[in-house]
């Protein structure tokens, strides 16, 4: 090993190198004091195992005073010079080789816990097998070009983020939305940088490498989230910039009424708010890291803190209880060919964004298509995305938000929409109409009418099926005490059937966007704590009104990890149960160190006002209280 090694070496170990040190100073000096009769001797090295374990000390002291902060740092600097004035040198090794043992345990234990999510990063090979002039060339994978094809034979990691072009496979994605299961993956599916191939092999179009993938986007977002105080440590912060100028002020009283130089600097000691500083911290980066490694994201300790004081939960219906699949369920034609009126619908709802306007589309395009035989309609199945049927689109078209269409197409007027539509232009709907739309309600279908020139010639039932998580989710939060409420754009009938079927304690139906804010913002006044999840843009206003927002399926949406409260990276609704649960233990964790911190002092400071506490034994059991602290946060990461 040479000088540079050794150099090097001495750097990254410095602290414990320091520590280390000053310890063995500080035993063989209290030794060759208690063992024999060398005081001058052991004297000597006590001191200079002061001075080896309190130079860094003393600099970061010397800046925390001309920079006007009054820090744990000058406290120990302080009662340490004042042991060594008073000839009480033990008692001033013990306390520097005491504190920055702690200092060092404490520095280890946050960097493990701050770094526990490098881990995930390390899963990403660093090289990648590129198709490049029809050869495959090994590359360093963040030197990988957007639109490049990868290539990851099975049980290889995914170098990059990108979409299958070719094969199929299951692909374990747990790193980036911490789903347990493997996901079927096949052309136009997106993976991530980070996952496994676990079977077949996998052609992948590259969208992001290196530093632009949704992964190291997480990480980059976990870590902005752990350096973000809470409330709870803003205010602490504010506490400790008062209370350590009041400490010294204390301790010169003391002496001042005493003359008692050891109970002075003792007081020093026990009145370092360590415990109270550091616990809070450890708490919110455990609890976040835990949480990323699930696939949960969030924001920051101010809405984790809040998180944990949730007492209801709203959820959208379509995409987020339910699966925000839409299928066409029954077509009925009053008067008309069934057919007929599909394909009305279809073309008044082809250029809208709607997701019932999707299904209906859908539903046209893959009916069988008419043929002819010698003059006879033939019906023939549709085998091919070439014989789907060709839909032609409206003259004009209107958007009436919440309720549906109004088009136009060969001079006739279309309506395709719900109830409100049909009252806002005063359309009767005959009872024969209004009984079949009732009974498709009753069973959890969406209806909207589809109207030619102002009568009602036929309705359409869409079903949106439920996710099958959905009920235990809002079991497992009714179980902790939590209300839960179902905010939907649906009518009545509809939304009453879902929220049986799912045990939703209530719902609101027929809600505009703007409506859910209004009920939103209604149960905070109520003094309630809301979360509300959601998926779309129509939920953005609610979910930016909600204490906290959450997103689902962030995962490649980097708006949602960027701006969501909490971002389930997988359309994972069991998440929801662990991250309420997971924020509350949170807040909890954080009162007990809260509480640990302030009964040590407590019970430190009347120890030394009743001469049962000594200098080293103050910051012993001082430095004992900042490592359990520490130890208690750090339960949060196996939550």
């Amino acid at each position: 090993m040479n000088i540079q090694s050794i150099t090097q070496y001495y750097r990254k170990h410095r602290k414990a190198i320091v520590t280390a040190t000053s310890g063995l100073l500080y035993g063989g000096g209290w030794s060759l004091g208690y063992l024999t009769s060398f005081e001058m001797a052991s004297a000597a090295i006590l001191v200079l195992a002061t001075i080896v374990g309190g130079y860094d000390i003393a600099k970061t002291a010397y800046h925390e005073v001309t920079n006007r902060t009054l820090g744990i740092k000058t406290l120990v600097t302080l009662a340490a010079i004042g042991a060594i004035v008073i000839g009480e040198y033990w008692e001033a090794a013990a306390v520097v080789f005491l504190f920055s043992l702690g200092s060092y345990l404490e520095g280890r234990t946050m960097r493990k816990t701050r770094t526990a999510l490098q881990e995930l990063l390390e899963m990403t090979p660093d090289t990648a097998t590129v198709r490049r002039d029809g050869e495959l060339q090994e590359v360093p994978a963040r030197e990988v070009e957007e639109g490049e094809v990868v290539v990851v034979r099975p049980g290889g990691k995914i170098p990059v983020d990108g979409e299958v072009v070719d094969g199929e496979s299951a692909v374990n994605q747990a790193p980036v939305t911490g789903e347990s299961a493997p996901v079927h993956k096949a052309d136009g599916d997106e993976v991530y940088a980070g996952t496994v191939n676990q079977e077949g092999a996998l052609e992948i179009r590259t969208t992001g490498a290196g530093s632009d993938t949704t992964l190291e986007r997480i990480i980059r977002r976990v870590e902005e989230a752990q350096e973000a105080q809470s409330p709870t440590e803003s205010l602490i912060d504010r506490f400790a910039k008062y209370y350590t100028p009041a400490v010294i002020v204390l301790a010169i009283g003391a002496y001042a009424v005493t003359q008692n130089a050891i109970l002075s600097l003792t007081l020093l000691v026990i009145g370092c708010p360590g415990a109270l500083v550091i616990g809070p911290p450890v708490s919110i980066v455990s609890a976040i890291g835990n949480a990323a490694r699930s696939g949960v994201l969030m924001k920051g300790g101010e809405h984790l803190e809040r998180a944990g004081k949730i007492d209801l939960v709203a959820f959208d219906k379509t995409g987020t209880l339910t699966k925000g699949e839409t299928t066409v369920a029954d077509v009925e034609g009053f008067g008309v060919a069934d057919d007929e009126v599909l394909s009305l619908a279809a073309t008044a709802e082809k250029k809208s964004e709607h997701h019932l306007a999707d299904a209906i589309v859908d539903a046209a395009r893959e009916r069988p298509t008419a043929a002819t035989d010698g003059g006879a309609a033939v019906a023939q199945a549709d085998e091919t995305d070439a014989s789907l049927q060709s839909i032609p689109g409206p003259d004009d078209f209107d958007v009436v938000a919440g309720k549906g269409v109004i088009a136009h197409t060969e001079g006739t007027e279309v309506v395709v929409g719900n109830r409100a539509l049909l009252e806002d232009r005063d359309i009767n709907v005959p009872s024969r109409i209004a009984d079949y739309v009732r009974e498709r309600e009753e069973r959890g279908e969406t209806v909207v009418h589809v109207v030619r020139d102002g009568d009602i010639i036929g309705a359409i039932a869409l079903r949106d099926e439920l996710r099958k998580a959905a009920p235990g989710v809002v079991t497992a939060l009714q179980d902790v005490g939590i209300e839960t409420v179902m905010l939907t754009g649906d009518n009545e009938r509809t939304a009453a059937a879902v929220a049986e079927e799912v045990g939703i304690d209530e719902y609101r139906a027929e809600l505009l966007p703007e409506d859910k804010q209004t009920v939103i913002e209604a149960y905070q006044a109520d003094g309630h704590v809301v979360a509300m999840v959601g998926d779309g843009i129509n939920d953005a206003p609610s979910l930016a009104t909600a204490d906290v927002g959450i997103a689902m399926g962030a995962a490649g949406t980097d708006t949602a990890i960027e701006t969501a409260d909490m971002a389930l990276m997988a359309d994972d609704l069991d998440r929801i149960p662990y991250a309420v649960k997971l924020s509350k233990a949170t807040r909890w964790n954080v009162l007990e160190n809260v509480g640990l911190a302030v009964l040590t002092v407590t019970v430190l400071l009347a120890g030394v006002l009743t001469s049962y506490v000594t200098l080293a034994a103050g910051m012993l059991v001082h430095e004992a209280s900042v490592l359990a602290v520490i130890l208690n946060g750090m339960r949060l990461l196996r939550h």
